[in-house]
């Protein structure tokens, strides 16, 4: 699974915090205030988005290591930090 089906899979609202947080880089408070919610539930929310991805990115990226893909450095420290060999 690469990263585009990754996104894909989160929902119309975890998508829309994505948009705001990584490519408008607004802050919690400036999102909650958009949204109409509390600081403390958009960062929970992306909290839990970002649980997903990096979980949905562990298991494609284990994959890639056990059909003996190349993987870039990127990927291996991703990798390492989170517990698995690249060797």
């Amino acid at each position: 699974e690469d990263m585009s089906n990754i996104l894909q899979d989160l929902n119309e609202d975890q998508k829309f915090l994505l948009f705001l947080w990584a490519l408008r880089q607004y802050s919690s408070p400036r999102i909650a205030a958009i949204k109409g919610q509390s600081d403390r539930n958009i960062r929970k929310v992306r909290n839990t988005m970002l649980k997903k991805i990096r979980k949905k990115l562990l298991e494609a990226l284990t994959k890639k290591v056990k059909a003996q893909q190349p993987l870039t450095l990127l990927e291996k420290d991703f990798l390492i930090d989170n517990g698995v060999s690249v060797e």
